[in-house]
């Protein structure tokens, strides 16, 4: 079972609603502890545009994308596996204007705030998914 947030998700503005997210996940992975028959896939939030969002609010999406696919998150759970797609579609955390925000190459415009990625970032990032979820699925 692969799930995720939309972009709207990744407006985290500060650690109290990091904590809440985390807090939420907690919930749901202990739920999943009970379905060990089943895999769940936990997508992280996909990066909000540069003109939807500023540094510290990308800065908590990315914080909680890299929770999500951590050992603190993951570790003591088989069953429970994470794409990290903020990662994947995000400007690295370089220290610049827009780092932690959904690449330039990837915005679906460069005049308006959709952070809905483009047609290149799915055909980049979708045989990536589709590779882990084969990998995860044939690995559980």
């Amino acid at each position: 079972i692969a799930f995720k947030s939309c972009f709207p998700a990744s407006d985290i503005r500060d650690a109290a609603t990091l904590a809440q997210y985390q807090a939420w996940y907690l919930g749901m992975r202990d739920f999943f502890d009970t379905r060990t028959d089943r895999l769940f896939i936990v997508m992280s939030t996909p990066p909000l545009h540069r003109l939807a969002t500023e540094a510290t609010t990308a800065a908590n999406a990315r914080a909680f994308a890299d929770w999500l696919c951590s050992d603190a998150y993951l570790s003591g759970h088989p069953n429970v596996r994470c794409f990290n797609l903020f990662d994947y579609l995000a400007r690295q955390n370089d220290g610049s204007a827009t780092a932690n925000m959904l690449r330039y190459e990837y915005e679906g415009s460069h005049s308006d705030s959709d952070s809905h990625p483009n047609t290149l970032a799915n055909q980049t990032v979708g045989p990536v998914f589709a590779e882990f979820m084969c990998n995860a699925a044939s690995g559980y």
